[in-house]
């Protein structure tokens, strides 16, 4: 169950595994938002909030969110592996890891928002153009002009 919060957590907000793997129960408990680094905090849907409730049940606040079997933090090459793995037996091409968790998220958000300044922002990118190559979409900027623009 925590792999599947681990994995929806990621597709739905944008975390960094690194940033994951450091949560601990406190930090989720009863929380509608999750913060990111110092000063960036994501929503969290009613389905993650679903998981959250199933994973922590009965965790002491201190545990950490994704842990072994020993309670000690997961390593990112073991969530690195087992996500290669589970590609391999699905018969997914190699090229997906678990960085495409956070491109997922930011193409969807793309896609329905078209707010480039906010995944520039949340991936502490420098400029708009690495946005848009982090999720693979060449868009001519020129095109997005609207006529009808009068002021």
């Amino acid at each position: 169950m925590s792999e599947l919060l681990m994995f929806t957590l990621a597709i739905n907000t944008g975390m960094d595994l690194i940033d994951l793997l450091n949560l601990r129960v406190k930090d989720v408990k009863d929380k509608l938002y999750l913060t990111i680094g110092k000063n960036k905090t994501v929503p969290l849907n009613d389905e993650i909030l679903e998981l959250i409730r199933e994973v922590i049940s009965g965790q002491k606040l201190c545990s950490y969110l994704f842990s072994n079997s020993n309670g000690e933090k997961l390593h990112r090459t073991a969530v690195f592996y087992a996500f290669k793995n589970v590609c391999s037996e699905l018969g997914l091409s190699n090229k997906y890891s678990v960085a495409s968790w956070r491109k997922t998220f930011a193409y969807h958000y793309y896609m329905k928002y078209k707010d480039l300044s906010y995944l520039q922002w949340l991936f502490n990118q420098t400029n708009i153009k690495l946005a848009l190559k982090f999720i693979d979409v060449d868009e001519n900027m020129n095109l997005r002009y609207r006529e009808g623009v009068v002021l």
